[in-house]
């Protein structure tokens, strides 16, 4: 879980442009015609939406499955007096998303909210590769936002799978918003290794010592919700597989110093790129486990290089 830059579109900056040339047939005239006439009623929705994400009270925001058009629009009653969320749905994927190759602006937002990542890790999870980009909000549920760049997260497909439309309107079950949840200097992600169990495994979880109860649960509802303690700990799994040979070769070397250097040493390494990375929870677990120090440091040789 990190945090993101926010988007370098709002709609203001790119509505109307994304309309042009999205005529060519009735039915597509009918929707721009109607899109044009919310255009303001959108900005206004994204300017609330900035300023409560800000003041941490997106949880005070409102269902909205339609988008009800200016009382000018609504004198023919064959006109329908709103936008659905299923057609909002349909500017999402043709008129934003568009397709890969598209020279229009929709595909250029979406293309500057998918690389606007760290390294192309997925904010949610902070481990797998970007894919996609999710609602933080639910476009079904919060029709406003469907295009809203604040409001569509670059993430990995697992976590985009794992989180659907779920959501929840819950000050405490709210996921880590990657645009304005900055947890950077919270002790957030805990790891310890699982004593007295060959072979050697790990085990993750959320701090107890969260400065807010709010951000405890929050974080807690994520890391259950993503799946993130078995991503983890089966990474970790395999990331100690992949440096017990070098392990076992430093502490032959010097029993007393080199492999507790070489734990350190890895450590302070992941400990500089990310305080909250499993691969630092995973070294400082190691360090601080008494058992992996005295008892099982000297027998992973023997259990690990057997011939």
């Amino acid at each position: 879980m990190y945090l993101l830059q926010s988007p370098m579109y709002s709609i203001d900056s790119y509505f109307e442009e994304m309309l042009v040339g999205r005529h060519d047939n009735q039915k597509n005239l009918f929707l721009k015609t109607r899109l044009l006439a919310v255009k303001s009623k959108l900005v206004d929705a994204e300017n609330e939406y900035q300023t409560l994400a800000e003041k941490k009270e997106l949880h005070n925001l409102l269902e909205q499955e339609t988008i009800g058009l200016p009382p000018t629009m609504k004198s023919d009653d064959s006109v329908p007096k709103f936008i659905t969320a299923a057609e909002m749905e349909k500017v999402y994927s043709n008129f934003l998303v568009d397709k890969p190759d598209s020279k229009k602006i929709g595909r250029r937002v979406y293309d500057a909210i998918l690389s606007n990542t760290y390294y192309n890790l997925c904010p949610y999870c902070s481990h797998r590769e970007v894919k996609t980009v999710d609602h933080y909000l639910p476009k079904s549920k919060f029709v406003s936002y469907a295009i809203t760049p604040i409001n569509l997260v670059p993430c990995c497909s697992d976590c985009n799978k794992d989180k659907l439309d779920n959501y929840n309107l819950n000050e405490e079950e709210m996921l880590i918003h990657p645009y304005f949840d900055d947890i950077s200097s919270v002790n957030w992600l805990n790891c310890k290794v699982n004593e007295n169990i060959w072979p050697i495994t790990f085990s993750y979880g959320i701090s107890k010592n969260i400065h807010t109860s709010a951000l405890q649960s929050r974080l807690e509802y994520q890391f259950k919700l993503l799946n993130l303690g078995k991503l983890y700990a089966d990474n970790a799994t395999r990331e100690f597989n992949k440096r017990v040979k070098s392990l076992i070769k430093e502490y032959n070397s010097n029993p007393s110093k080199n492999a507790l250097d070489f734990l350190a040493d890895n450590y302070e390494s992941y400990c500089l790129e990310n305080p909250n990375s499993w691969q630092t929870k995973m070294f400082e677990a190691l360090i601080h486990s008494k058992w992996f120090i005295t008892a099982a440091l000297p027998e992973l040789q023997n259990f690990y290089l057997k011939t």
